[in-house]
């Protein structure tokens, strides 16, 4: 599927997995040290955190949540 048919759910899948690869492949080594980038503090590592952190404070859906009120164009349940 391509980015205009993807729900937003799916895009949140995709940026938590992706975090998660380049996390993956940041790992420091025994050095202390990026692999990859040979660094000590890897920028690259630290935005997918971030992506990470984000994605987790973000809620984009709740199905545990009812309607504080019922809508106005809704008829009243009298009972």
């Amino acid at each position: 599927m391509t980015a205009p048919f993807l729900s937003l759910a799916q895009i949140h899948n995709r940026l938590i997995l992706t975090a998660r690869w380049v996390l993956r492949d940041h790992q420091p080594g025994p050095d202390g040290r990026c692999p990859i980038c040979r660094a000590a503090a890897c920028q690259v590592a630290a935005a997918a955190r971030d992506v990470l952190r984000a994605a987790e404070e973000v809620q984009l859906w709740s199905t545990a949540t009812e309607p504080t009120a019922p809508h106005r164009d809704e008829p009243q349940q009298t009972g």
